[in-house]
């Protein structure tokens, strides 16, 4: 069985954390799927961040290094083309089953900040924030650091979902089965119950 998404998150995340980052993102581990909070409602991503302006704009840069990588990886061994999109979800989800999970996590070096776990975490997250968003438009990043910290936030209602966090839990015992595609989608019917 691989491990559950808390403990792989701890083992391959949490290092590169610092002490304040912990404190500050107030979760010990994986974050719920979506989260409510006023905060956010009305503002775009700059206003939403608390992070410096160079700042943001170094996280909204990782985000597109992190969503060009998974394009250019994703095309070799998924075979993937054209823009990311539910099919890009539905082909990752079906590929990464729990033998390739496993075997991901046994060759991935928790000290290696480029592990293989971490990378591909990290360019799944940049592609499921990419997907919502080309369906759902109105949703903006709100930019945290670590970037895998970074979160769509819907401006009308407040709504916050942490893809990198939904990445980790698809890529464990937790998430293996969940079929992201239709998570999406579920969430995205969420969002717009909540926007009325």
């Amino acid at each position: 069985m691989i491990p559950h998404c808390d403990a792989l998150f701890l083992k391959y995340f949490d290092p590169w954390y610092t002490p304040a980052d912990r404190k500050r993102r107030g979760f010990r581990a994986t974050r719920p799927d979506l989260m409510q909070n006023k905060y956010f409602m009305g503002k775009n991503s700059a206003e939403s961040s608390f992070l410096t302006p160079a700042k943001q704009l170094e996280v909204g840069q990782r985000l597109e290094t992190m969503l060009g990588d998974a394009r250019n990886d994703w095309s070799s061994y998924l075979y993937l083309t054209g823009e990311p999109d539910l099919r890009w979800i539905a082909t990752f989800d079906e590929y990464h089953d729990r033998d390739q999970i496993q075997a991901l996590v046994d060759r991935s070096d928790p000290k290696n900040f480029s592990s293989d776990y971490v990378v591909t975490c990290c360019e799944f997250g940049a592609v499921l924030g990419q997907v919502l968003i080309s369906l759902q438009p109105k949703l903006q990043w709100h930019y945290e650091w670590p970037y895998w910290e970074s979160a769509l936030f819907d401006p009308r209602s407040g709504s916050l979902i942490p893809p990198f966090h939904w990445a980790v839990k698809k890529m464990s015992e937790y998430g293996v089965d969940d079929g992201f595609a239709a998570k999406i989608e579920a969430c995205l019917q969420i969002l717009e119950k909540k926007a009325l």
